[in-house]
């Protein structure tokens, strides 16, 4: 019984990455759209898309070790 459990929570993890991977691949392509159009509106929307996409992205790989003195 454990060890279906434990299959269980594997396969939903992987599922979660699986997610997180997809919504991060949506947010690039929806930048390279905006990258196309140019307009002002468009680069702002480019901005607000890049810091979301940072955000998302160190939530992956946890944040920058900024406090190396």
């Amino acid at each position: 019984m454990i060890k279906l459990i434990a299959a269980a929570i594997q396969v939903y993890l992987v599922h979660l990455r699986w997610q997180h991977r997809t919504y991060i691949y949506e947010l690039e392509d929806e930048i390279d759209k905006l990258a196309a159009d140019g307009s002002p509106a468009a680069k702002l929307r480019i901005e607000r898309l890049a810091e979301r996409l940072s955000f998302e992205r160190e939530r992956i790989t946890g944040p920058a070790d900024s406090d190396s003195d």
